[in-house]
């Protein structure tokens, strides 16, 4: 597995929350979830920096030992060991805890496994194309958005139960915590690397591209352009959207930090 291209960036004056990583036989994007308090009781600068540099942590350590199991159970394993932290360090049982999205590629040697959660995005284009990614935070945040023009006393609140259901309820998607009573719902996909070309990994922030602003219809012209004109190219037209009137798109941010890396087979 090689890595051609990978980048990173913050989508405006806070610092960047999301990760790229790629390490041994392993290759990983995570975004973290916006904070929801002001306070901060994990040691970083924030609670959800703490988590993604845990993360990052932990995928590099697998992926030096050369792990070539499952990536679901790599993730899975990696939640346990977030969740003894918190509780080593007194996490409040009342306070939400960071949450992430992750996609990750663990190299299998002839083949590969994916594996995605939240509203990251994996996408490998080759002989038996495959798109890991799903809509249910888009829709559910621009709903989010429209009810509270009208009820704006009511966000912070309604993004706790948000972030609380996703975490726990065993939904078809769910975001990734140390949350004590947490319920991860993996995507995944495999194959061999004779069949593919090159695997996209990125964040919902790079995913704009397709899914906000339309600048691309779908995901092949994506991963074309990734590999001919490269990522930074496409991180460009995605900061000039974002520069637009209107370009926030229906979201709460109006841009949003930027996590991708292309892979090949050697």
């Amino acid at each position: 597995m090689k890595v051609g291209e990978a980048i990173t960036s913050a989508g405006g004056a806070r610092a960047n929350e999301d990760r790229v990583g790629h390490r041994g036989t392993l290759a990983w994007v995570i975004d973290g979830a916006t904070d929801l308090y002001d306070d901060t009781v994990l040691p970083a600068d924030s609670d959800v920096q703490w988590l993604v540099d845990r993360i990052g942590e932990r995928l590099t350590g697998a992926g030096l030992d050369e792990y070539r199991g499952p990536a679901a159970a790599l993730l899975t394993s990696i939640a346990d060991d977030v969740a003894r932290e918190q509780a080593a360090l007194s996490f409040p049982a009342s306070r939400v805890p960071p949450a992430c999205s992750i996609a990750v590629c663990v190299d299998q040697g002839t083949g590969y496994d994916l594996a995605r959660i939240g509203d990251a995005t994996a996408v490998v284009d080759g002989a038996h194309p495959t798109v890991l990614s799903t809509g249910y935070f888009d829709r559910r945040e621009a709903a989010a958005v429209a009810t509270n023009e009208r009820e704006a006393n009511r966000v912070v609140e309604a993004m706790h139960q948000r972030r609380l259901q996703t975490m726990t309820s065993g939904d078809v998607e769910s975001v990734f915590s140390g949350h004590p009573n947490r319920q991860l719902r993996p995507h995944t996909a495999c194959s061999r690397w004779t069949s593919t070309d090159c695997i996209l990994l990125c964040t919902d922030g790079f995913a704009r591209l397709v899914t906000d602003y339309g600048l691309y219809p779908s995901w092949p012209p994506v991963v074309a352009d990734a590999r001919d004109r490269g990522l930074h190219y496409l991180e460009k037209l995605i900061r000039d959207a974002e520069s637009e009137p209107g370009g926030a798109g229906g979201r709460f941010k109006r841009a949003d930090d930027i996590a991708a890396l292309l892979l090949t087979w050697n």
